[in-house]
């Protein structure tokens, strides 16, 4: 009798060990693709940041640059208290990183968000 109610109190409390860990991997797996969906629509690609600081100085080098480089477009962003001038995304850090290395001649301070 001891021996049977042993065995049933160890079967039940693997099974139920089982259970919960089934459980969590569905509750991780899940929280996974919500991460993983945040992602895909936040993450717009990757971008260079040519200056931030002043207005002024944004503002001449925004023209400096586009006058360099005409086929790559920049935008300026305020943010507290600095203003900065990114270029647009681009859609691979490769594809950013080789921009950069034909900016940072120009632009040494230059760097890929």
């Amino acid at each position: 009798m001891n021996q049977r109610f042993i065995l049933y109190s160890l079967f039940f409390c693997l099974s139920t060990y089982g259970f919960s860990q089934n459980k969590n991997d569905d509750s991780l797996s899940k929280l996974l693709q919500k991460k993983r969906d945040f992602n895909k629509e936040s993450k717009h690609g990757y971008c260079i940041q040519l200056y931030n600081g002043n207005e002024k100085s944004a503002i001449s080098i925004m023209q400096e640059f586009n006058e360099k480089y005409p086929e790559i477009s920049t935008k300026r962003i305020y943010k507290v208290p600095e203003w900065k001038v990114q270029t647009t995304s681009f859609k691979s850090k490769i594809d950013a990183d080789k921009i950069l290395n034909q900016i940072k001649l120009d632009y040494p301070g230059a760097r890929v968000l």
